[in-house]
């Protein structure tokens, strides 16, 4: 009798697990597809992108430790490994999470500028990528990683020189600005770059399907050319409920409506997902 009775609890401890398993998963998406998610972090910025070949990325990672929250909603179960880490710049609203993340996750590389800036966040950055010993880039204009075979490239577009313990009057213009090209589906992420910022690239830009809204859709975040360059179907902006710098700037939103044809915000749709099999895209967010 008590064999019998052992047997049906592991058995139903089983099917509790599995369940669980398919609970845990069921909300990403197919495994064959690029997978881009704009993560619902707060007044900050974070993007995972996850290949048809299982390799992934991670740009930024917000103010605080929500990205490590949403990560687990969307890598694959038990998943602590990933591929590339990006910060784009070093103020607390990119880094802070991401130094979070660097702590629990094994990276592979990380890409950033190493311009000079005067943070203990910035600090701690640094000594933790030295005592796990990361393989670390500082990189500009023309670095590139191809993934899947070649088939889906990661190029960086801007800074436009090397940046390495260079002070610079506003960090936000020294972003790492990057594309990501899928054959016909391409998405570029804007960083925090500003208006000026993005007038010195504006060489490097073409049609575009999917665009990561500079600097949280402040009024200086969006230069008009780069939207007459890149036409893109869908713009992403990520910022915080009620922020208090009142991200998004009604001029930007109403300036992506005269191009764009659906706005996403983090604040208002939370984590915002596209897949893509490089013809065709869908989008889907969580509110």
């Amino acid at each position: 009798m008590k064999n019998k009775v052992k047997l049906f609890l592991s058995t139903l401890l089983a099917i509790a697990f599995i369940v669980w398993i398919a609970i845990f998963s069921g909300g990403k998406a197919d495994s064959d597809k690029l997978q881009i998610y704009f993560l619902d972090i707060g007044q900050g910025d974070s993007e995972y992108i996850k290949m048809p070949d299982g390799k992934d990325i991670l740009i930024d990672g917000g103010p605080g430790d929500q990205v490590l929250n949403e990560l687990g909603k969307v890598m694959d179960f038990g998943d602590r490994y990933i591929d590339l880490v990006v910060l784009t710049h070093p103020h607390a609203d990119h880094i802070t999470g991401l130094l979070e993340v660097i702590k629990r996750y094994k990276i592979n590389e990380v890409w950033e500028t190493g311009v000079g800036y005067d943070s203990a966040t910035y600090d701690e950055w640094k000594k933790e990528i030295k005592q796990k010993n990361i393989p670390q880039k500082f990189v500009n204009s023309g670095e590139e990683k191809s993934f899947h075979n070649g088939q889906i490239k990661f190029l960086v577009l801007s800074p436009l020189s090397n940046l390495e313990n260079q002070t610079v009057d506003n960090v936000n213009n020294v972003s790492i600005v990057t594309k990501l090209e899928d054959g016909k589906f391409t998405s570029l992420f804007l960083g925090d770059a500003e208006k000026s910022a993005q007038s010195k690239f504006l060489d490097k830009l073409s049609k575009t399907t999917i665009i990561k809204v500079g600097h949280h859709g402040s009024e200086n975040g969006t230069l008009e050319d780069v939207l007459k360059i890149t036409r893109p179907a869908i713009a992403v902006i990520s910022v915080g409920e009620n922020n208090k710098f009142n991200h998004p700037s009604s001029k930007t939103i109403n300036l992506l409506k005269s191009y764009i044809l659906r706005i996403y915000r983090t604040d208002q749709n939370g984590t915002v997902e596209i897949s893509s099999d490089g013809a065709s895209y869908s989008v889907r967010s969580a509110k």
